[in-house]
């Protein structure tokens, strides 16, 4: 995938805490509601490994395929980027540093998705020089445990370092109404994990975060839409 390429708006990040049936449910939910291309999960678990690793991937690279969404890997070592790519992923998100970026291109090459975590903007600056497709900005908002929320100049930020060549997206605390003010600063889309795997409606919920960056009548669409998160399916902290 190249950066000229439309970037998904909605990033779904998993948690293992969550029951598998309920992430492919949801990514079944999201991924037809919003319509192809338009949702990206990122398997993210960082304490499975090897054929654990392979498994889950290949579970959600079919429910994927299914729902018309990209697929990737929280990728931190080698050997899970290579499990991405066996997994028939699209690409990975890696640690913001210069080798992992380079391996990362070198499995996916240059129409693969390879994204990285942006705490500082020095990180935005690197991302974009190593071959990155994204970089997910964060934390945006308040989040438990991860430190002071940067606010959404961040994004301006990062959209003015990055220069148009990698697709930005803000993480940490987005809601439906809030990613509105990330598009306004200048975001391509958004990463979440409760706000939807939390969701009594997924569907509703992802078109509204998606809505901020299509046309002005569905932002205002968004803003009217009603949102309900369900304790039932939250893991316990």
């Amino acid at each position: 995938m190249t950066r000229a390429a439309r970037p998904p708006a909605v990033v779904l990040i998993t948690d293992p805490r969550y029951p598998l049936a309920r992430t492919v449910e949801v990514i079944d939910a999201v991924g037809h509601a919003l319509g192809p291309g338009r949702l990206l999960v990122q398997l993210r678990d960082k304490l499975a490994e090897g054929p654990a690793l392979a498994s889950v991937a290949r579970r959600l690279r079919s429910a994927t395929e299914s729902a018309g969404a990209l697929f990737v890997v929280n990728a931190a070592t080698s050997v899970a980027r290579h499990i991405a790519r066996d997994a028939g992923a699209e690409g990975v998100h890696v640690p913001c540093r210069p080798e992992a970026l380079a391996d990362a291109g070198a499995l996916f090459g240059s129409s693969g998705w390879i994204s990285a975590p942006a705490h500082t903007d020095e990180d935005v600056t690197l991302a974009a020089g190593s071959g990155a497709t994204a970089v997910l900005v964060s934390p945006i908002f308040e989040t438990p445990g991860k430190g002071s929320p940067r606010g959404v100049s961040a994004l301006t930020a990062a959209r003015t370092l990055a220069g148009g060549t990698v697709a930005i997206h803000a993480l940490g605390g987005v809601s439906p109404a809030s990613a509105v003010a990330c598009a306004e600063a200048g975001a391509d889309g958004v990463a979440v994990i409760r706000a939807l795997l939390d969701a009594a409606d997924p569907a509703a919920v992802a078109r509204a975060l998606d809505a901020p960056f299509q046309s002005p009548a569905a932002v205002a669409r968004a803003l009217d839409a009603p949102f309900q998160s369900p304790a039932a399916n939250r893991p316990a902290s």
